[in-house]
């Protein structure tokens, strides 16, 4: 990855560095930082790492989307997701987002369970996650 691809990434949600370095590679198309940046992220589940900050953009992402003004809190991300929207997810990535928590209308997420059973995925699986937390966090970009 000796090459840069600027952009205007909107993906406020997600913090870390490489996980934004992720999201620009997938924008600009590059297979090759693409495939790096995947390997890269599936290898670092810990909490705060690389799949945690684009699992919790992800998170936080659907909640604004789907939250209404009567949501209670906490609420789980596959309770307020509809149907319809997350029959489109990966099973695997269903059972994540059954661990994801959000705890109050400010935003604040427990992902811990949520990065325990991406960690009990094989390496396939947590790549579908990968994939469905990606095209959700693109998919009003660029």
């Amino acid at each position: 990855m000796a090459h840069r691809h600027p952009s205007k990434l909107n993906a406020e949600y997600v913090e870390h560095p490489r996980a934004r370095s992720l999201l620009k590679a997938e924008l600009a198309n590059c297979a090759e930082c693409r495939d790096a940046s995947n390997d890269e992220a599936l290898a670092n589940t810990d909490r705060g790492g690389i799949f945690d900050s684009l699992l919790r953009g992800f998170v936080s992402k659907q909640a604004e989307r789907w939250r209404t003004p009567t949501t209670t809190y906490p609420v789980i991300l596959y309770e307020l997701v509809p149907p319809d929207e997350a029959k489109q997810w990966a099973t695997p990535t269903r059972e994540v987002a059954r661990m994801c928590v959000i705890k109050n209308r400010r935003g604040k997420i427990s992902t811990n369970d949520a990065l325990t059973e991406a960690r009990l995925l094989d390496v396939d699986e947590r790549g579908r996650v990968l994939d469905d937390i990606v095209d959700g966090l693109l998919d009003d970009e660029g």
